[in-house]
């Protein structure tokens, strides 16, 4: 099973006692095993907690227990430009990426406004924003930040090209090319494109769909592996997993950050998104030592075509602002006042309310489609937000493969491989309830279950044919 990637380096092991249980051993021979691992180095015992995963073995052996987890150098490039491609093919059913379906954006209401900011003033066609546009903007943001219990000066505020750009200034003032950056795993495509175009090196930490990223194997990483540059966290709603944090992890995050003096760059994106009672809390609310970079954006919520994203850099945020203009200079004056007029208005507020209510019932309607569609064993993460669905098939499937099999039914996913820089997650693909419930969209996933069926059917006949060693 370590071997196989079932426990990823840095996760928790079974107890010794459900570990007998599962293969009908003596306790004693249980624990014998562990031990035997331990003796290997494939297992880290730690007093009063239990055992954990180690460094995965080497051509030579094992490596030392200084290497929680593997450093990847990122290539995955090629694997995700062939995904994105799908987005200019004429599919029926595209689910690959994580966005909604066009009519849910206030698409007419933009335009208009869009036009009116032009008639009033064309001058925003210019490069800069004038000033009292900018203070609006900015007041607009504090009073949107306060609404998520954050306290931030308003010369703390920067605009970027969606939330992509944010992360990418934040790394290039915390990073150097072959430095490691700590991950969720599995983790956004995105931001493993991000790493491999800055040189820099991926320590994947596990994720689970229930609470987000794993603090032991983070602790893990940190006390015995090399030095981490700075960790990106999606508190809320993470991509692929769809994983809300509870407050209290997002607590013990911050602390075990200042404990190892680990700077975090905090992806906000799909806050707005929650599909009922409050919205999730940043952890950058809890943040009184500037250590938490902010990033957010209205790009999933609100606008695509306005790229319009927005950051809070604490103790680096003048150096983010320097090297903003190194970057791209300016964001389109045009965009960010009508973005404050849309805040100030109360439009940000409705659109999003309405949003999260068809997010909600689309979530519902697909998950209930997959688990009636697919094979016994699958499990759907229970999106408690956002726009995506997480789904593990039984072991043997293999997703890449069955993205090819889908696409000649007009049919699309995001499958498993792509949301690692390590070959892992075969066996998982995600989709997106960012489109409405048709019949076209329910008969494609009864489509796509018959497909998994019939790729794990062929392979259990398979296997018995050959034998286990086919």
């Amino acid at each position: 099973m370590l071997d196989s990637g079932d426990y990823p380096p840095g996760s928790r092991l079974p107890p010794v006692r459900a570990l007998a249980q599962r293969f009908k051993v003596n306790n004693l021979t249980a624990l014998q095993a562990y031990r035997w691992l331990e003796q290997q180095q494939r297992v880290v015992a730690r007093a009063r907690s239990g055992f954990f995963a180690a460094a995965c073995a080497s051509s030579h052996g094992v490596e030392s227990e200084r290497q929680a987890a593997p450093i990847t150098w990122v290539h995955i490039d090629d694997r995700v430009s062939s995904l994105l491609s799908l987005s200019s093919a004429a599919l029926d059913v595209p689910l690959h990426m994580a966005e909604a379906d066009a009519g849910y954006y206030p698409s007419a209401e933009l335009a208009r406004r869009l036009q009116h900011k032009l008639q009033r003033d064309p001058s925003l066609l210019g490069a800069h924003l004038p000033v009292a546009e900018q203070q609006l903007l900015r007041g607009e943001l504090i009073r949107l930040a306060a609404e998520r219990q954050m306290q931030l000066p308003q010369q703390q505020i920067l605009m970027t090209h969606g939330c992509t750009e944010a992360i990418q200034l934040a790394l290039r003032c915390l990073t150097r090319p072959g430095d490691v950056v700590a991950v969720e795993s599995p983790v956004y495509f995105g931001l493993l494109q991000t790493l491999e175009s800055l040189g820099l090196k991926a320590l994947e930490i596990p994720c689970s769909a229930q609470y987000g990223l794993s603090l032991e194997a983070l602790e893990f990483a940190l006390r015995y592996g090399p030095a981490i540059a700075c960790l990106v966290v999606v508190p809320h709603f993470q991509n692929p997993t769809g994983a809300l944090m509870p407050d209290e992890n997002k607590k013990q995050l911050l602390e075990l950050a200042r404990q190892y003096n680990l700077p975090m760059i905090e992806d906000d994106v799909f806050g707005d998104l929650h599909h009922s009672g409050e919205r999730p809390i940043p952890i950058k609310a809890w943040d009184h030592d500037g250590r938490v970079i902010y990033c957010a954006s209205f790009t999933k919520s609100f606008a695509p075509a306005f790229r319009l994203g927005w950051t809070s850099g604490g103790k680096i945020h003048e150096r983010m602002e320097r090297l903003k203009i190194s970057n791209s200079y300016v964001s389109s004056a045009l965009i960010q006042a009508t973005m404050a007029d849309c805040l100030a208005s109360g439009l940000y507020a409705r659109q999003v309310a309405h949003m999260r209510q068809q997010l909600a019932q689309q979530c519902r309607r697909l998950t209930e489609a997959v688990l009636a569609a697919f094979p016994r064993g699958t499990t759907v993460s229970q999106a408690q937000g956002g726009m995506l669905l997480w789904i593990k098939c039984p072991a043997g499937l293999d997703s890449i493969r069955l993205l090819q099999q889908a696409l000649p039914h007009s049919l699309s996913f995001a499958p498993g491989p792509v949301f690692s820089a390590e070959p892992r997650f075969e066996n998982c693909l995600r989709l997106s309830a960012g489109h409405p419930w048709t019949p076209r969209l329910q008969q494609a996933i009864q489509t796509l279950g018959r497909l998994v069926h019939e790729q794990l059917t062929d392979l259990l006949v398979s296997s018995k044919q050959f034998g286990p060693n086919a």
